[in-house]
């Protein structure tokens, strides 16, 4: 307790002793400070006086070639600003561009480095360029290849961009916006041997931002690999870079890759490309190891994810005389394509071939060799299993093969090859239209009523079966090459049905009451033990050159013709109905018959002559007309005039 009664002695021994200097060393302090801060103002006031504007602006065109890396023409006076911080503002500026093409600013700031300006020397710190306008013309590649090298270079100033524009001027003299809201900085990272450059614009009303990281600017410029990083997101799509790469003589890019979408059918639309389906395309991943090297460019250990289905491959793709060319591999354990709609080779009302120009103009623009396999292909319905599958896209003809699958229960093989059309020798120059198609199918020990149901909507034989196709054509639209197909198909059954015709009650019917059968025998099903067909096919019309059919109660055989462009039947046919050996029965019956009609729901009808021959009370009728008619016509009737009588009307049958 005293202590502190000392303490607060000694403190006040000591204050009365030294106040009056420590007053007195604060204000000379103050009055240092002063005539310090006095002094720089006046420095920096007399500035503008002693920096020559000559001396500006050659520091200023100095700093904005070495920024942009293109020449520079200052329209104004340069000015030196000091508040709020050092600065030469130069107001518009040109940077004159090769073939027509044209860079101008607003207005253009390069700020200084005050402490070296206190010491005498300008030097900028970086360069702002404000409202910049480039419009570009040709391929449009020349200012971009013009300011990569000043990447390199560590000494140049940094650089911003505010409020660009960028625009098309066409060849007309129309000049289109395409980029607006541009704004970019660029930095230098990693003591000044690297740069940072991040870019955000406007681009079909959607934002944009980009960045580009790399650690050795000068090596990447010089053809030496320097670690990279590259991120780009637009429109809910991201893609990502990260490894090595260069410029040089020859670019090199290795290194990590990944890119997803929310809709990848959404981007494709937003970046003015037309997607191949007319459903699905949603969802969207890839990640995968990318590497460019001696001018192709490969994708391995790629991992793709698409509405729901997930695959790995490979793929590499360069450039052959200038043409592009992909190849790869692909693997799934599951493929579904249902999203994405099938193949309407029909109209609207399916009854119809459909009419719609065919435009294979994206079989042009590259070639291509792709490989796939996958466990399970579902569409709709229909599931394939272990498929093997291949595309070959040469000079704009396609050669998809499918080399072996599993469906429908059986074993599947087929080769389809397209192409453009053959061009109108009245207009030689213009681009064919059109396709050349040519089908080459075999389906072994199938499902025949699940198959030609999916294939060819036609659900009219049922049991297991061989279907062999091979057909080629060539036209404008699906129905013009349904008009010129030529070729044959075929087909064996066994123990199976034929639906819309129940044959066996319909002879048993006749057999009983022939005039009862009816004009019109549709429905029910035909069982067979054995069916046999081969059809020839010329100029959309197949001809029926064998057609059997063998069951435990009929035997059915046809010919005629199979319009494939009308979509009708024009068949003829024989049907005995075999007789019951366990009934002791010693005769069957036989009937002609005819099929006419569209594929959907043609007709089916018993010969009127045959039914009345076999009718035991019109027989004689039948055979008085028959004698009529003979007679009549060795001798014919005269009237009273001596001239050809109207011959008599038979009179009605007698009801059976």
């Amino acid at each position: 307790m005293r202590a502190a009664p000392f303490a607060i002695g000694a403190i006040k021994i000591f204050m009365l002793r030294f106040g009056k200097n420590a007053r007195r060393a604060g204000v000379v302090a103050a009055i240092v400070f002063g005539a310090v801060m006095a002094a720089l103002l006046a420095v920096t006031a007399a500035l503008p006086l002693v920096v020559p504007g000559a001396e500006l602006r050659r520091i200023a065109v100095h700093a904005l070639a070495g920024s942009t890396g293109q020449k520079v023409v200052i329209l104004g006076e340069p000015a030196l600003r000091l508040f709020p911080s050092p600065r030469v503002v130069l107001g518009k500026v040109s940077f004159p561009l090769p073939s027509g093409q044209s860079l101008d600013a607003e207005n253009v700031v390069t700020r200084l480095d005050i402490w070296r300006l206190l010491t005498g020397r300008v030097e900028v710190k970086d360069v702002i360029v404000h409202h910049p306008t480039l419009v570009l013309t040709g391929d449009g590649l020349t200012p971009a290849l013009a300011v990569a090298p000043m990447f390199a270079a560590a000494q140049w100033p940094e650089l911003r961009i505010v409020d660009g524009t960028i625009a098309w001027r066409s060849d007309g003299g129309l000049t289109r916006e395409l980029v607006s809201g541009l704004t970019a900085n660029l930095d230098r990272v990693a003591d000044g041997r690297g740069i940072s450059l991040g870019v955000a614009f406007d681009w079909r009303d959607e934002r944009v931002t980009a960045s580009l990281v790399l650690d050795d600017a000068a090596g990447f410029i010089g053809g030496t690999p320097a670690p990279t990083r590259v991120s780009l997101a637009a429109t809910g799509a991201e893609a990502r870079f990260q490894g090595r790469a260069a410029l040089g003589t020859s670019p090199v890019l290795t290194g990590a890759l990944s890119a997803e979408a929310d809709s990848l059918r959404d981007l494709l639309d937003w970046a003015g490309i037309e997607a191949p389906t007319r459903g699905g395309l949603g969802p969207f991943a890839l990640s995968t190891h990318l590497a460019l090297e001696d001018g192709g460019l490969s994708l391995t250990d790629a991992t793709l994810e698409l509405d729901g289905n997930r695959g790995d491959g490979a793929f590499l793709l360069k450039l052959v005389q200038g043409r592009p060319v992909l190849q790869g591999t692909f693997a799934a354990d599951r493929i579904t394509l249902t999203p994405y709609g099938g193949i309407h080779l029909t109209a609207d009302d399916g009854r119809n071939w459909d009419r719609d120009p065919i435009d294979l103009s994206v079989l042009d623009g590259f070639d291509l060799d792709l490989r796939m396999s996958a466990g399970r292909v579902v569409a709709d319905e229909t599931t394939l299993n272990t498929v093997a599958a291949s595309a070959v896209l040469t000079s704009g003809r396609l050669v998809m093969v499918l080399g072996e699958a599993t469906g429908w229960g059986g074993l599947l093989r087929a080769s389809l090859s397209l192409a453009p059309g053959p061009p109108d020798p009245a207009l030689p120059y213009q681009r064919a239209s059109g396709a050349e198609v040519r089908l080459e199918a075999e389906a072994t020990d199938v499902d025949l009523g699940r198959s030609l149901d999916d294939i060819a909507g036609m659900r009219r034989i049922e049991g297991t079966g061989t279907l062999q196709v091979e057909v080629s054509g060539a036209g404008a639209s699906v129905a013009g090459i349904a008009r010129t197909l030529a070729g044959s198909a075929s087909i064996s059954a066994a123990n199976g049905y034929l639906a819309g015709l129940d044959a066996a009650q319909v002879l048993q019917r006749i057999e009983r009451r022939p005039l009862s059968a009816g004009s019109d025998a549709r429905g029910g099903r035909t069982a067979f033990t054995d069916l046999s067909g081969r059809i020839a096919i010329t100029d959309g019309v197949g001809t029926v050159e064998e057609m059997q059919l063998q069951g435990k109660q009929v035997r059915l055989g046809m010919e005629g013709t199979i319009s494939i462009a009308e979509r009708s039947l024009e068949l003829a046919g024989h049907a005995s109905l075999i007789p019951a050996s366990s009934k002791g029965a010693t005769g069957g019956v036989d009937l002609p018959f005819s099929v006419r009609g569209p594929w959907d729901g043609p007709m089916v009808m018993a010969d009127p002559l045959s039914l009345i021959e076999r009718s035991g009370a019109a027989l004689p009728l039948l055979e008085a007309v028959k004698g009529r008619a003979g007679t009549a016509a060795a001798v014919p009737a005269m009237d009273g005039g001596g001239h050809k009588a109207a011959p008599t009307p038979p009179p009605p049958p007698p009801a059976n």
